[in-house]
């Protein structure tokens, strides 16, 4: 019976998720092309490097909390007291977070030309970190009911989806573009703490000081690991920026938007069988390997038919959806495409898998060594090329290749051979 519930309550999960995962993939559909448009390659271009620019304190705000919540809140679902704390102490930590980031980005902002021009897009692209750091979308998955998420990305994409249709209509028009999103995040985020109160009767409490201090060390592998990660993801886009126009990262930034909006239709599956996971190697370590080598199976076979079909009607997409100037995407859209297979499988190792497995604190030295590895192969090939954007691209490849080769090493040293590394 037990059995009989918690697959109910997967299949309920997994759906919620995936109607969740399915708005993040259609409304992108509808506003993207429309976005990219009518504001222009340019102008997205710029988008895309304060985006960037912004991920670094975003990672900073966020800490692996996201994830190191989720385990917590899992593991303390009959108690309200202890989610209370949880919510609380992983709330004010952020919040500490926030200012300290605040105070670092502004004083770059204002003290660089190539960024105080266009002061008010960080300013406003900067607030976004502020709503998201209100929204608790790992204390959902942890309780697994990630049905009221479902309910609120349907409500924020909908009105994120009317402010642009009703005010973007020029190319001076694109500042609403981020201004949308830190509305929708923001509504969202305070709604949700509304539902947590009357759902769970999970308070927001004022935790001991060694609550707080507690998040910072359960979250500070899985932080610097998500911070050498933006190393060769953010951080390729933020070169591509300084060394290029804003055209040319448009070209870019649009191929690497595409690949991303098809790589994350796997997220719902990872965020619904996340707590599972847990759950399942907490009982049975074997039983818990056994399931995720069946799921993995599932997500690269499907990631190689999705790839194939974007390969073959990459031209079509570009040319028909986008306009005749992004087809000039083409070349690094074929160089980055195949992180369409790489990016889900990577994701479900490193998010689900070694996570559960409670091998996270071997993250940082991996993410680190491709972090450098990244960084080296920038320097060496961006003075010989002229196209900077392919070997950017090509760089963010062997990056993403590498971090799944290291994870599959890890897992399988580690998981299936049940030894310890040293």
């Amino acid at each position: 019976m037990t059995e009989n519930n918690d697959r109910k309550k997967l299949t309920n999960n997994f759906f919620s998720l995936f109607i969740v995962q399915g708005l993040n993939f259609i409304v992108p559909l509808v506003t993207f092309p429309y976005i990219v448009q009518v504001i222009g390659i340019e102008k997205f271009g710029l988008l895309a490097f304060a985006t960037a620019f912004i991920a670094y304190p975003l990672i900073l705000v966020t800490y692996g909390l996201d994830l190191s919540g989720v385990r917590e809140v899992s593991s303390a679902k009959n108690s309200k007291r202890r989610l209370s704390i949880i919510l609380s102490s992983i709330l004010l930590a952020r919040l500490m977070l926030l200012l300290f980031a605040a105070v670092i980005t502004f004083i770059v902002v204002f003290s660089f030309e190539r960024f105080s021009k266009d002061w008010l897009l960080y300013v406003i692209t900067f607030g976004s970190i502020f709503a998201t750091m209100l929204f608790p979308i790992w204390f959902f998955q942890g309780m697994e009911k990630m049905k009221f998420i479902t309910y609120l990305s349907i409500g924020s994409r909908l009105i994120y989806m009317v402010g642009i249709f009703t005010f973007v209509h020029s190319e001076e028009d694109f500042i609403y573009v981020p201004l949308f999103n830190f509305i929708t995040l923001f509504l969202a985020g305070i709604v949700s703490l509304v539902v947590i109160y009357r759902e769970f009767d999970v308070k927001l409490v004022f935790p001991r000081i060694k609550y707080i201090v507690l998040q910072f060390f359960k979250g500070w592998h899985l932080f610097i690991s998500h911070f050498a990660i933006n190393l060769f993801t953010s951080f390729n886009m933020l070169v591509l920026g300084l060394v290029s126009s804003d055209l040319v990262v448009g070209y870019y930034a649009l191929a690497e938007k595409i690949v991303k909006i098809v790589a994350s239709l796997f997220q719902p599956l990872n965020q619904a069988l996340f707590p599972h996971v847990v759950q399942l190697v907490k009982k049975s370590k074997e039983k818990g390997k056994q399931f995720v080598n069946k799921i993995s199976l599932y997500i690269f076979a499907i990631s190689m038919l999705i790839w194939s079909f974007f390969v073959f009607f990459s031209e079509n997409i570009f040319g028909l959806v986008f306009g005749e100037e992004a087809v000039m995407s083409i070349p690094i859209f074929n160089i980055l495409s195949i992180l369409i297979v790489i990016m889900p499988l990577a994701a479900w190792l490193y998010n689900v898998i070694l996570i559960s497995f409670k091998l996270e604190k071997y993250f940082i030295k991996i993410f680190s060594t491709i972090a450098i590895f990244n960084v080296i192969v920038i320097a060496s090939l961006l003075p010989w090329f002229e196209a900077k954007e392919n070997v950017i691209a090509f760089s963010l490849v062997l990056s993403e290749v590498a971090a799944l080769l290291f994870g599959i090493y890890l897992y399988k040293t580690k998981v299936l051979k049940n030894r310890t590394l040293k």
